[in-house]
């Protein structure tokens, strides 16, 4: 079946299959978009620069301040539900952004004088970055920050790849790598709105759903799980017997 609309995703099903799709559209009150905003993480486009897993390794003249050494979460820390407990992000990455006067902004080198003689050990591929210079950005910005106010809500994370669905919550503040994408509840949505999310997320008929309504299976059986298809996954009304005892079980 292929919807009317050319920018929706399309999708190959037979009559019952769409015939259900369409039942678990109809039984819910709109879709994850709707009461959340659902975003990949950071792009530094520079990898090898920004992230690190052995900072502490670094001359100490080099070493950035701690303060700029954010975790991150990436695929390989992916787990369904919750991390582990005690369990923290094994790489981290020099974070050069900050908000001041509620703007996101470029951290300023001068006040961060080991960051600044790491990254100016870097300076030359780091200025090969063309985009970044001519997007009127510093040298030394990564690429996609996200918002640097956000990362201290909670939030669902999860991998842009996998065999199943493997989404969790954090609390802990942990910036998110662009291999996976993280969700945070819109300003006005319910306090346990997260947990509703997850529920459904984290579900088996959700799987079904995704894989009927996608129908993006990769190589190995692994899905896409991305802004495009998971910001489209229906939620059920908050206030139903069901979805209250969901969010509970949650």
């Amino acid at each position: 079946a292929l919807d009317q609309d050319v920018a929706e995703v399309w999708s190959l099903v037979t009559a019952e299959e769409r015939e259900w799709v369409d039942c678990v559209r109809a039984a819910s009150c709109g879709v994850f978009g709707d009461v959340a905003a659902v975003r990949v993480g950071i792009k530094t486009t520079a990898d090898d620069v920004f992230i690190r897993s052995d900072w502490n390794e670094l001359p100490a003249e080099m070493r950035p301040e701690p303060e700029l050494l954010r975790p991150l979460l990436g695929h390989e820390d992916a787990c369904r539900w919750t991390l582990p407990r005690r369990a923290k992000p094994s790489a981290k990455v020099l974070y050069t952004h900050e908000v001041m006067d509620g703007c996101r902004r470029a951290i300023d080198l001068r006040k961060y004088p080991r960051a600044r003689a790491y990254l100016e050990a870097h300076r030359e591929r780091l200025e090969r970055r063309h985009y970044v210079l001519e997007a009127g950005r510093e040298w030394y910005e990564i690429w996609v920050p996200q918002d640097p106010a956000a990362w201290i809500v909670p939030k669902i994370v999860f991998p842009d790849i996998s065999p199943g669905p493997r989404f969790y919550l954090d609390v802990g503040g942990n910036l998110v790598d662009g291999d996976s994408y993280w969700i945070t509840p819109a300003p006005r949505a319910p306090s346990d709105a997260l947990y509703l999310l997850l529920g459904v997320a984290n579900s088996t008929l959700m799987a079904r759903f995704h894989d009927l309504a996608f129908n993006n299976r990769l190589y190995s059986g692994r899905r896409r799980y991305i802004t495009q298809y998971v910001g489209k996954y229906p939620v059920p009304s908050p206030g139903t017997p069901a979805a209250r005892e969901l969010i509970s079980l949650v």
